[in-house]
């Protein structure tokens, strides 16, 4: 299958089995911390914090979708996203993918072009795949830190009320509707990918847009109230007891979100 062309400012490095897609000017800082980040993925040295003279790696979570942030000495910090299964196949295939194109050169255009189309969402910085063979490979996302920006279920926490949590689902709600009012059917919305900033004029931020299907028109009204509801099933699956929201906060989001 033929890749889609990058986003501007973008641009493709190939050699030995490696490919990445990265924005320029992030041709050096991003492939050495992915080298240094590949030595502290191996079993033996999970959990550990690697510190040198120009970067500081550490580990925020470890199971499926392996996540590291990385500080700088120049730059902000970026978070790095391995690519992990879930369900079954994990079993046998925990960190190997074979789509075409790879996932997350795709997620890198998925979200470059949301973000283009006025979506609210994070800074890409780039992606790479390390190929096993000529069919398999593993793959990394690579962003910058959204300082300050709880997601949902953190956020939810915190037992936010009156008109700070109102305007803050409010915010979140309108962030869903220009995602689809700009053509972007997102694969997973849920409390976890969904990062917010509280306070007298809220922000939000969508992310994870790794199978992201992008459209030339609005998202149809079937396949919005899909995400809706997949959303929702996220509350109830992280807070099975209802102790964190209301049906106003379900009733709010999918009356603001809907066309």
């Amino acid at each position: 299958m033929a890749l889609s062309p990058l986003p501007p400012g973008f641009i493709e490095q190939a050699h030995a089995q490696e490919t990445w897609w990265l924005k320029a000017g992030y041709e050096t800082l991003i492939p050495s911390a992915i080298h240094q980040i590949a030595q502290l993925a191996e079993p033996q040295r999970q959990n550990t914090r690697a510190e040198d003279s120009t970067r500081t790696i550490t580990p925020l979570h470890w199971g499926r979708g392996a996540i590291w942030r990385v500080g700088t000495g120049t730059h902000d910090t970026l978070i790095v996203r391995a690519y992990r299964r879930g369900g079954f196949v994990r079993h046998f295939l925990r960190d190997l993918y074979w789509d075409r194109p790879p996932r997350p050169f795709a997620e890198v255009v998925a979200t470059e072009t949301a973000r283009r189309r006025g979506v609210p969402t994070i800074e890409v910085l780039g992606a790479y795949v390390r190929w096993v063979n000529h069919v398999l490979y593993r793959g990394f996302f690579i962003s910058r830190e959204a300082e300050g920006f709880p997601n949902l279920w953190e956020w939810l926490q915190m037992r936010p009320t009156g008109p700070t949590r109102s305007s803050t689902l409010t915010t979140v709600a309108r962030a869903i509707a220009t995602m689809h009012d700009a053509g972007i059917v997102h694969a997973d919305l849920n409390l976890t990918n969904i990062l917010v900033q509280s306070g007298p004029s809220p922000h939000v931020l969508l992310l994870d847009f790794d199978r992201a299907q992008v459209l030339s028109a609005p998202v149809p009204r079937s396949q919005r109230e899909q995400t809706l509801r997949r959303l929702q099933r996220s509350f109830k699956k992280l807070n099975p007891d209802g102790t964190l929201y209301s049906a106003d906060d379900l009733a709010r989001l999918w009356t603001e979100a809907s066309p």
